[in-house]
């Protein structure tokens, strides 16, 4: 199935809101209060995304959007609107130091600006060949521009070393699986009379679907 890329029209965000979901389990017992957790597998971001109106021209780029997706049926690409740049300072052409399993929380990367505090912030957003995920802890670069990086979600599929690390508008691949794709029309607003709103989650990366 193809990978759509978010038209602009569909980035002019009034509000977005984005959380973490995890399948983590906790128990507490009911006789002694002890608690016990167990990790579970899935982790990733999903989000809702409100829109500024839409001019008719607008409008009907989104709907068109809306069509090729078919629903949940295909993913699409985004980034945060609201996140376009770090709050580190991000210089310097970082890639993968070593390669990346599946699984792992934390990245070994270099090609930074030597000697920088703050390379990266908690909480900045990165892309990792196609996958989209959050630092963790703020980073900084060593004298040589290495950094490692603790990142949420974990790995999903591995990555080679020299995998090219994406600081500015960062894009991960979302699909729509609560509210689907509509739009609505305002009679008594000529100039701008469609309104809408997205949700997507992060989709969970499988070699077949980057092929």
């Amino acid at each position: 199935m193809p990978i759509i890329d978010l038209p602009p029209e569909l980035l002019r965000a009034i509000s977005i809101s984005w959380t973490i979901e995890t399948n983590h389990g906790i128990a507490a017992s009911p006789f002694s209060g002890h608690i016990q957790t167990q990790r579970g597998t899935l982790e990733r971001w999903s989000f809702t995304m409100r829109l500024a109106k839409m001019t008719r021209r607008e409008a009907q780029i989104a709907i068109g959007f809306f069509l090729r997706l078919e629903g949940n049926l295909n993913t699409f690409r985004m980034h945060d609107p609201a996140a376009c740049k770090p709050l580190g300072r991000a210089t310097g052409t970082p890639v993968l130091s070593a390669a990346a399993a599946a699984g792992d929380r934390q990245i070994s990367t270099t090609g930074w600006t030597p000697s920088t505090p703050g390379i990266l912030k908690a909480g900045d957003w990165i892309q990792i060949g196609h996958q989209l995920a959050r630092i963790t802890t703020d980073a900084n670069s060593s004298a040589t521009g290495t950094a490692t990086l603790s990142i949420f979600p974990r790995i999903m599929l591995p990555l080679a070393t020299a995998t090219p690390l994406i600081t500015h508008r960062p894009q991960g691949i979302f699909r729509y699986l609560s509210d689907l794709p509509s739009y609505e029309l305002d009679a008594s607003n000529q100039t701008t009379p469609y309104t809408t709103a997205l949700t997507g989650s992060q989709e969970i990366l499988t070699p077949e679907l980057i092929a």
